[in-house]
């Protein structure tokens, strides 16, 4: 077959998307503040996991991993009962661009912590950046004391991102099939948004493309921002729309999964 059968690009001679959304950060400040507020207003991927993790994270104690842990965003949620550790890979800064000072940075698929040390784990959109998400699950289980929790986050409906390493897409199915394999119980699955969550979603995702064109002329960027100027309106719209609708369950189709999973106290 040539190489030229359909005439369109071969996704794998793509090394990065031309544009990257900017990262969720701990805020600080009056004006950090307000610049979150406004992203999570626009990124419902960030605003739906800030809001299950609010929930979740001032009630846990003990010995906290944050894996995969980037800029550490959500360190800030942890009570004073809680004694976080970030670890992430060494290759963190250069694929991803994220750096902190106070995390442990790894090579290989060993974490640098020691079997039944740790009392929670949290990984947020990690595991559809890892190649062998069940060798990364049973490291989760393998650390984790008897009783551990582990809580992590994937998208589902969500554009290629960090290209090329971005790997996976799951469905609960999927998930709770890695999970009990890698030993944990009591899965519980949650889905973020809903479909219509995930339309206002990709109409505002669609309306900022205008303003980030691909097209190298001056005159073409003119012309899509013009548009985007113009769309402003249904942009507020939309973004309303799928802020308001993430608080209804979904099924089918959602923005991502919260899910929670837990170690036997005892071996089987």
């Amino acid at each position: 077959m040539p190489p030229s059968a359909f005439q369109r690009k071969n996704l794998l001679e793509v090394e990065r998307e031309h544009w990257r959304p900017p990262v969720y950060r701990e805020p600080r400040g009056f004006f950090a503040g307000i610049r979150n507020f406004f992203y999570r207003f626009l990124d419902l991927q960030a605003g739906t996991i800030l809001r299950d993790l609010s929930a979740l994270l001032p009630r846990v104690k003990g010995d906290v991993l944050d894996v995969g842990c980037g800029l550490q965003p959500y360190r800030r949620l942890f009570s004073q009962n809680a004694r976080y550790h970030g670890i992430d890979i060494a290759e963190s800064k250069a694929r991803f661009g994220f750096e902190a000072p106070d995390t442990l940075y790894y090579r290989g698929r060993v974490w640098p912590t020691r079997t039944r040390s740790i009392d929670f784990i949290l990984c947020t959109e990690t595991l559809e950046h890892v190649d062998e998400p069940l060798v990364f699950l049973r490291e989760a289980f393998r650390v984790l004391k008897p009783g551990g929790q582990l809580l992590l986050t994937v998208p589902f409906e969500a554009r290629w991102h960090f290209v090329p390493y971005d790997y996976w897409r799951y469905t609960p199915s999927g998930l709770n099939h890695l999970l009990r394999r890698a030993g944990f119980e009591g899965i519980r699955i949650y889905a973020r948004g809903n479909e219509l969550t995930v339309a206002a979603y990709k109409m505002m995702a669609f309306l900022f493309i205008l303003w980030v064109p691909v097209s190298p002329g001056f005159i073409a960027k003119f012309l899509w921002r013009t548009l985007a100027l113009m769309g402003l309106p249904l942009l507020v719209l939309a973004g309303i729309v799928a802020n308001l609708s993430a608080w209804k369950d979904g099924t089918v189709d959602c923005l991502g999964y919260t899910v929670l999973a837990g170690k036997p106290r005892s071996k089987p």
